[in-house]
């Protein structure tokens, strides 16, 4: 008779333990939703300009925009200036010349590490207010100088809902 009382005990819990993780899941405010572009070679030509695109619901919800690079530890630059042009769903255009801060003056590296990649990032909006529903669009170009930027893995977008 104990072990059945012990076993329902243990069956209640489970539930009650999995139906808060669902709970805790769906009230979770920030949702978001990341593009990823690799390069070959490790490599970003000075001329391939980034594109991530973003489908909006149109909501009065903002968002917050994250620019991700991923590097290796060779990488030679303290930044890396880049060039954002914004296109909201409903036609405006918006223009931010940015340096991601990838090491400090110092030469050590200001982002975060996962194994030999450094992980670094940038906001390029906060509270981004599209209430038309369609396409955000995103370019990213890379204005250093060089013809090829070495030691890059990959550039991502983050579109984060508040």
């Amino acid at each position: 008779m104990k072990s059945c009382h012990h076993a329902k005990n243990k069956g209640y819990f489970i539930s009650w333990l999995l139906t808060s993780i669902m709970i805790l899941t769906a009230c979770s405010h920030q949702k978001q939703n990341e593009k990823s572009i690799s390069f070959s070679n490790n490599t970003w030509q000075r001329y391939d300009i980034l594109k991530f695109e973003f489908p909006l619901s149109g909501s009065k919800e903002s968002y917050d925009l994250l620019f991700e690079l991923r590097c290796s530890k060779t990488f030679a630059f303290n930044e890396l200036p880049l060039n954002m042009i914004l296109y909201t769903p409903s036609g405006e255009e918006r223009i931010r010349e940015c340096h991601l801060q990838i090491k400090e003056t110092n030469g050590s590296f200001k982002g975060s590490f996962k194994g030999d990649t450094v992980i670094t990032r940038l906001v390029l909006k906060k509270e981004l207010y599209c209430s038309v529903k369609g396409v955000l669009k995103i370019e990213i170009e890379n204005l250093n100088p060089r013809m090829q930027t070495e030691g890059v893995f990959s550039a991502s977008t983050i579109l984060i809902k508040n």
